[in-house]
Order: structure tokens, then C-alpha cells, then sequence
């Protein structure tokens, strides 16, 4: 019981360093917190989500891979190493994204950036697919929107479906 007070209580302070932007010191806390209990996902999710603050994305990746090790299904994790490999332009993202739509298949944020990735390695038939499922995430977004309209022109679809 008390043992468990303490991984919340952990959480919580990361938590709150990253609501504060104190980016340095939800890392310096979940590495103290990690050294007590080493397998818990959300540590490790938190340290991602404080490195990648800060743009340490090497770390970020570690940290949510190591998360999805000990816990394949967590969504916080899946879709923090999603991001950024996205924001990396790297196709490492894609199988993050498949499996965070396998998990969330409503998400249309996952859908866009798998979209586009699949539109940059030419496979516009799977582009097209996760666009129309990003649904009007995509009208903010210009350069998802020409990538899908490349698409369709493409594959000869030009009415929006």
C-alpha cells in the first residue's frame, strides 16, 4: 500500500514538473523514481514525454520504448515515440502508428501522421485510407491536405469521398 502511495505520488510530482515546463527536473525525479521501481511504464512514459520536451529525442525514444517493453498496449508511450519519429520525419513511426490505431482506431491524429508518412515512402492507396479516416484534422493542416490530394490524383479519385 505504501509502496503503491509512492510510485503515485512519483507520477504525480513528474507530472507536475511538466505542467511547469521544469523539464530538467521531472527528468531528474523519474530517474530518482525509476531507480525504485524500474519497470513501471508510466516512469518511463514521463521521462520520455520530459526528454522529447525538451528536445532530447534519443532519450525520448529510449525512454517510451522501454515503456513498451514492460507495457506493449500503452497508448501514452505508442503515441509519444509515434510522435517523435513523426516529427522526425522517420518511417521508424510507422509501426508505432499501426499499432496505435490498432489499439485507438478512431484517433484521427495517429491516422494523419501515419498518412503522411505512408504518402512519403509512395504508398498512396494506404495514404489515402488513414487521410479520409483523419477526417477534418486534415483541414488545418496544408501540406497533409496537398499530400492527400496528390494522392487521389494518383489514383484517379478526385471527388473527396
Amino acid at each position: 500500500m505504501v509502496f503503491a502511495r509512492t510510485q503515485e505520488n512519483s507520477a504525480e510530482s513528474i507530472s507536475s514538473a511538466l505542467s511547469a515546463k521544469e523539464y530538467d527536473k521531472a527528468i531528474e525525479l523519474s530517474q530518482a523514481a525509476l531507480q525504485v521501481t524500474p519497470n513501471n511504464p508510466q516512469l518511463w512514459t514521463l521521462q520520455g514525454i520530459a526528454f522529447a520536451s525538451k528536445g532530447n529525442n534519443k532519450e525520448a525514444l529510449a525512454s517510451f520504448q522501454h515503456a513498451l517493453k514492460i507495457s506493449p498496449n500503452n497508448v501514452a508511450a505508442l503515441a509519444g515515440a509515434a510522435q517523435v519519429g513523426y516529427q522526425a520525419g522517420d518511417q521508424s513511426a510507422v509501426p508505432f502508428l499501426n499499432r496505435l490505431v490498432q489499439l485507438r482506431p478512431a484517433d484521427p491524429t495517429a491516422h494523419a501522421m501515419l498518412a503522411v508518412l505512408q504518402y512519403q515512402k509512395g504508398n498512396c492507396v494506404a495514404a489515402v485510407a488513414n487521410f479520409e479516416k483523419a477526417d477534418q484534422l486534415l483541414d488545418s493542416q496544408l501540406d497533409a491536405l496537398h499530400a492527400y490530394a496528390t494522392c487521389l490524383v494518383k489514383l484517379k479519385k478526385l471527388i473527396r469521398p
